[in-house]
């Protein structure tokens, strides 16, 4: 295969070679014919001017003086002349001819006027002169002229072109082949064979010796790096049982580390579904002017739009507090709260909610509930709502001048099924669906089509929402549609019975009248907790940065301070710290936060600063009354333990709730039972990467929940790991160990009281 490309790059060579001679050649000649041609065109002219100064003087005094032989001996003259083949005279008293009368080849024809003047008169025009040059000679001439010296150039290049091959193939061709023998030799494993050339060598390395050095060099290299690779496997042979232990840690560690991601991840989704400051803050004005507003003298109608807009704006938080439901679905399933319900009130509130858009548009709303429907169940209210709400606004939406109708209806259930199995249909009569888009509606971002999206806005949300919460609620929902004549959206779901008591929780009773400063910089924030602290009877004062707080606490006493922690400036945070630190008449005063940012991470800073508690927007009465009456959120500990910041996880019950806690404490345990054993093979290893990496994060989950103990050993610990300490570290072992039992112990007594 290499000599074959090795004898078609020769004759690729050659034929380059001939036919840039050809080339070259036709060239050359076509040059040398150009300049003979003109050299021959040249001659012609000047015999044709030689026939006009020096003959045609003559021929006119012959032909004035009517001599018809010397005009005849003239003109054979002319004919005489080389190339000349014809010549022709015509006068009125002459027709003369001479030369060949019917030339065959190309002519080219000069004609030369014959005028006279006598000694006395005018100019007098005599005839006409035609003489004809006989093209064709001139061409052979040309002809033969460029064929000879075509065929000499075209021998000598050729001649030339062999010899370039020859030489070539001497220099360069031969040596290609013993190369490409080479190269199959390496191919083959013969490193050992050096590359020889067949070839004298010079004093000065030219291409093919330079190629062939590096072939050469390339061949040593290879040996070299042979030798090399065979030294490191040694080398790697004798750790390769060490180095399989650390990747099986290191393996085990990525294994716990992705289950850690997860569950911090799911952690992080529950913290954040509930800790939205920029929903939160203006849910707290809408909540809070509905509770100012309640207090107010209003009529039936408005007294029941204030309750349906209290109830929205709950089931508004309540929807905050599953955002993650809809944004991960990773995380599993809510947990709603399930309560005691009128389907009844429930259709009622909801239809009194979207009857101001309703009459916007023109729409009749119409209501059926079926007779057998029973007056209470119990399941979840908030969800249902929201699906009822969202199916009933969208319907409203697409629906202009027509009608819009809720009906539910009781469906047959097996026997012995406790509750009742109950469809609910929305139907209009607005724009309609598609039937291609009908399988898509409901998934997320999806909207009918382009034009709905652009007419009407939205997000394409809201039916995503509804099916997941109708499925978490163990139903199903479905649509049937017709383009024009509108839709019918159903959904299908069990609910369980009333309970035979209701239990409601009362409002803390109002306490003493206080003396109260509120730090807030949102106006409407301010005028809600004024509201409901004059409403209980308490002093306020009123601040909107730390400047105008600091100037009142230097002043007044007060016995409580509500302190929002997102101040311009200085933050609430600072600003607590500062008065806990000057000695005034409010350093040892209550102060509580208003905010709603309630990580973990950051409820830990409030506390470092001296705050005594939380109060999590959106404000609420009871929650609120309960601070007034100097009730804190501090509980004793259920079960005696390690060291514990136990205001911290009493915190984390009261603002995240008791479920959530539940489950974030279920995850500590589990991921203490997943570190502990990696951890002592990591110490007992002398691993300290790996010892580092699990008290690191170890640390950050214990300190979240309030296990300072554990959280302070094991940072120790991490600190004596990335010194590479490793006595520091075996010293350190026992009380590890020691720190996590109780705190396992711990975690197992809060899990068991539930």
């Amino acid at each position: 295969m290499i000599r074959a490309r090795t004898g078609g790059l020769l004759r690729r060579l050659l034929l380059f070679i001939l036919l840039f001679s050809l080339c070259f050649t036709v060239l050359a000649s076509s040059v040398q014919l150009y300049i003979e041609y003109r050299r021959e065109m040249r001659e012609i002219d000047s015999r044709m001017e030689l026939i006009r100064t020096g003959y045609l003087a003559s021929l006119e005094r012959s032909l004035w003086d009517l001599n018809q032989e010397q005009l005849n001996v003239q003109l054979r003259g002319l004919v005489g002349f080389s190339d000349v083949a014809r010549v022709h005279l015509t006068s009125p008293d002459y027709d003369l001819l001479q030369g060949n009368p019917n030339p065959v080849g190309p002519l080219r024809i000069e004609r030369f006027a014959l005028r006279y003047l006598p000694p006395s008169g005018p100019l007098r025009q005599l005839g006409e002169l035609e003489v004809s040059t006989d093209l064709g000679a001139v061409y052979e001439r040309l002809y033969a002229t460029g064929l000879t010296s075509l065929l000499w150039m075209g021998v000598f290049l050729c001649g030339l072109a062999v010899a370039l091959s020859g030489l070539f193939y001497r220099l360069v061709t031969r040596h290609l082949r013993v190369m490409a023998e080479f190269a199959r030799r390496i191919a083959a494993g013969k490193w050992h064979e050096p590359l020889r050339l067949d070839k004298r060598r010079n004093a000065q390395e030219d291409e093919v010796d330079t190629v062939a050095n590096a072939l050469d060099d390339m061949r040593r290299a290879i040996l070299i790096d042979i030798d090399r690779r065979e030294t490191d496997r040694l080398a790697l042979q004798d750790n390769r049982d060490e180095l399989l232990r650390r990747v099986e840690r290191r393996t085990a560690s990525l294994m716990r580390a992705k289950d850690e991601a997860e569950a911090a991840n799911q952690a992080k989704s529950r913290f954040l579904a509930t800790m939205s400051h920029e929903l939160r803050t203006p849910l707290n004005g809408i909540l809070g002017m509905a509770e100012l507003l309640r207090g107010a003298s209003l009529n039936q109608q408005d007294s029941k739009r204030l309750d349906a807009l209290h109830k929205a704006g709950e089931g508004l938080l309540a929807i905050l507090n599953e955002v993650l439901y809809f944004a991960k679905l990773e995380e599993g399933a809510s947990l709603p709260e399930t309560v005691d319900f009128s389907i009844r009130q429930l259709l009622d509130e909801v239809l009194t909610l979207v009857e101001p858009k309703a009459l916007d548009n023109d729409t009749i709303l119409t209501c059926r509930v079926d007779q057998r429907v029973a007056e209470q169940h119990h399941g979840a209210e908030q969800f249902l709502r929201q699906v009822l709400s969202n199916l009933l606004a969208n319907a409203i939406k697409f629906t202009e001048g027509g009608k819009v109708g809720v009906e539910v209806a009781l469906l047959a259930q097996a026997e012995g099924q406790r509750g009742q199995h109950l469809r609910v249909s929305v139907t209009d009569d607005g724009i309609g669906i598609a039937p291609a888009m009908q399988a898509k509606i409901f998934e997320r971002f999806t909207q009918a089509s382009e034009e709905v999206a652009q007419r009407f806005g939205g997000t394409g949300l809201g039916l995503a929402i509804c099916k997941h919460l109708v499925e978490h609620m163990g139903g199903c929902i479905g649509v049937s549609s017709e383009v024009g004549r509108g839709s019918c959206f159903w959904f299908e779901l069990p609910l369980q019975p009333a309970s035979d008591v209701i239990n409601v929780a009362p409002l803390p009773e109002v306490g003493p009248a206080l003396d109260i400063l509120v730090v807030e910089d949102v106006a409407l924030n301010r005028e809600v907790a004024e509201g409901l602290l004059l409403r209980d009877g308490h002093q306020v004062w009123l601040a909107i940065d730390a400047q105008q707080a600091l100037l009142q606490c230097a002043t007044r006493t007060f016995d409580l301070i509500l302190l929002d922690v997102h101040l311009p400036g200085m933050s609430g945070v600072e600003l607590c710290s500062q008065i806990r630190s000057t000695d005034g008449p409010n350093c040892q005063t209550r102060i509580f936060a208003l905010t709603a940012s309630v990580q973990p991470a950051l409820v830990r800073g409030y506390l470092d600063a001296g705050m005594d508690g939380i109060l999590a927007k959106p404000l609420k009465l009871d929650s609120l009354r309960q601070v007034l009456a100097g009730q804190t959120i501090v509980k004793k500990p259920l079960v005696a333990g390690g060291t514990m910041d136990w205001a911290l996880l009493q915190t984390h019950r009261t603002l995240l709730g008791e479920q959530k806690v539940q489950g974030l404490l279920a995850l500590l345990h589990d991921s203490i039972l997943q570190h502990r054993e990696a951890l002592d093979e990591a110490i007992e290893a002398d691993d300290c990467t790996e010892v580092a990496q699990l008290a690191h994060g170890l640390a950050g989950s214990s300190d979240s929940l309030g296990f300072r103990g554990l959280a302070e050993v094991l940072r120790r610990l991490e600190t004596a790991a990335l010194g590479n300490d490793e006595p520091a570290i075996r010293e350190l072992a026992p009380t590890v160990q020691a720190q996590i039992q109780r705190a396992q112990q711990t975690l197992e007594d809060l899990l068991q009281h539930r």
